[in-house]
């Protein structure tokens, strides 16, 4: 009868077995087993795989070497074979079961079912050396997973401090648009508005005409006709500068040649210069008069006063603008520092007077007055250094000599003028300065790691001081306080730093 043979693999299981057995189609199937094989160690594998192979019209046989499986194989009435061959050539019998009245109870072996679910345990892992190698194995590893992973310490380190302290000469200069490490900084201008006034006495005196100088002038009759004489008629001197007089009513000149008539006359203008001598008023400002009569005074003219008056001199001007400028100008300076902002630097010497919007005197020059005012209003600027340009020139010189190994710190920096800004005649102003801030020694966390990692505390305390520049002795804590080594694990020790 023909067989299907299957040879099985060390790898194969139940499922794959299935499988194969279902492509057979013939009406004998063995199932080659590999040698020192421990597949279908149980029975009830073995009773699957042959209703499979009885739903499919086939009988199922066996070829292994292990007793164990023949001996199961038997108690299912499959047949078992040592070789393929023989199997091939011999009939296999199909074992009855006896009649179900002829069989007898028999009570289950609890203990070789037991054998068949379970798998027999090796028999080296029974021995209680091993075992008690294994138990410590297992406590060592808890050991030491506990002292990697639960102790945690923190290192708080206190960096140490010093002070850096640069003294430099400093430029400003209205050309430099930017701080520059050579020492310049730009001048920046700011400017005030600022509107005074000042009086003072008039120290120079003038005469000023007081008094009219009055008198008679007589006319003679050139004619022999009537000649009237109108009130107003001016007459004057001929020597210069003349001096005017003008009659003070009508008068009439009675006709013939010779006849003469005296009409009182007043200056035309006050003052002394109108008190003259006898005989110099006689010219006539009118011409037609001066054809037919002719004019004289008989006697002085008198009458003519003046009086002393206070006037504004040159150097009275020169005063009160100097003076004014200079009570201005302090004005400036006040109202200019005002405008710039705590720390900026001022330049007093430079200090000018941009544009003067307004100057005016009362009284006007030539007009008396007894006092002079003045009043100006005048635009004033002076150049001024900012705190932030001057802080930045500092922070810029101290990093360029910045200790190795140290960091500036968040306190900031101070800078002290060491003279007073003075301007020279190129317009750069300059002066000393120093520059102050604390530095701290730059820490770095993995290093201080380093030193302490799985070192007892005083040990990392003499490692961490003699490598780190600190300001005092670190202060460590352990978790749990009785751990007596630090963990061995880095990322269990934080480090702080603190002021």
């Amino acid at each position: 009868m023909k067989t299907q043979v299957i040879q099985l693999d060390s790898l194969d299981d139940l499922a794959s077995m299935r499988d194969r057995i279902s492509w057979a189609k013939t009406e004998r199937i063995l199932l080659v087993f590999p040698r020192r094989s421990r597949i279908l160690r149980r029975t009830l594998d073995l009773r699957l795989l042959q209703r499979h192979a009885a739903t499919l019209g086939a009988q199922l046989a066996i070829v292994a070497r292990s007793d164990e499986l023949r001996r199961a194989a038997k108690e299912l009435n499959i047949p078992a074979f040592t070789k393929a061959a023989s199997a091939q050539r011999q009939v296999w019998e199909r074992k009855k079961s006896p009649p179900r009245a002829l069989r007898q109870r028999v009570r289950p072996d609890l203990r070789r079912m037991r054998s068949e679910v379970y798998l027999p345990e090796a028999r080296w892992r029974s021995l209680f050396g091993l075992r008690f190698l294994f138990f410590t194995l297992a406590v060592l590893a808890i050991l030491a997973v506990f002292s990697l992973f639960i102790p945690s310490a923190s290192i708080q380190l206190s960096p140490a401090t010093r002070l850096q302290s640069l003294t430099f000469t400093v430029s400003a200069s209205s050309n430099v648009t930017s701080v520059n490490l050579a020492g310049s900084l730009p001048a920046r201008v700011t400017s005030v508005v600022v509107e005074h006034s000042k009086t003072i006495q008039a120290t120079g005196s003038v005469k000023i005409p007081d008094g009219q100088a009055q008198g008679l002038v007589r006319f003679r009759n050139l004619t022999t006709a009537l000649t009237s004489i109108p009130a107003g008629t001016v007459v004057s001197t001929q020597a210069s500068p003349l001096v005017r007089f003008t009659t003070t009513r009508d008068a009439v000149v009675a006709a013939g040649f010779g006849k003469t008539v005296e009409v009182p006359v007043q200056a035309a203008e006050a003052g002394s210069t109108g008190n003259l001598p006898a005989n110099t008023l006689v010219a006539f400002e009118e011409v037609d008069l001066g054809t037919s009569l002719t004019v004289t005074n008989p006697d002085p003219m008198t009458g003519g006063s003046d009086r002393t008056a206070a006037i504004q001199t040159t150097t009275d001007r020169s005063s009160v603008h100097g003076a004014l400028l200079a009570e201005i100008l302090g004005e400036c300076k006040t109202n200019l520092q005002q405008t710039l902002l705590p720390g900026d630097i001022y330049f007093p010497d430079t200090l000018t007077v941009s544009q003067v919007l307004s100057e005016t005197y009362f009284p006007a020059k030539g007009q008396s007055g007894d006092t002079l005012s003045l009043t100006m209003r005048l635009q004033c600027q002076a150049r001024y250094a900012s705190l932030a340009d001057v802080d930045a020139l500092g922070e810029m010189s101290l990093d360029a000599n910045l200790p190795e190994g140290f960091d500036p710190a968040s306190d900031g920096l101070a800078m002290l003028p060491a003279s007073t800004p003075l301007t020279d005649a190129d317009g750069i102003t300059r002066w000393d300065t120093q520059a102050q801030r604390l530095l701290r020694a730059r820490l770095d966390p993995q290093t201080a790691v380093q030193l302490s990692v799985g070192r007892r505390p005083a040990t990392a305390l003499l490692r961490l001081n003699e490598s780190l520049s600190l300001a005092g002795s670190p202060v460590i804590q352990i978790k749990p306080d009785w751990w007596p080594w630090l963990p061995v694990v880095p990322l269990r020790i934080s480090i702080t730093t603190g002021n």
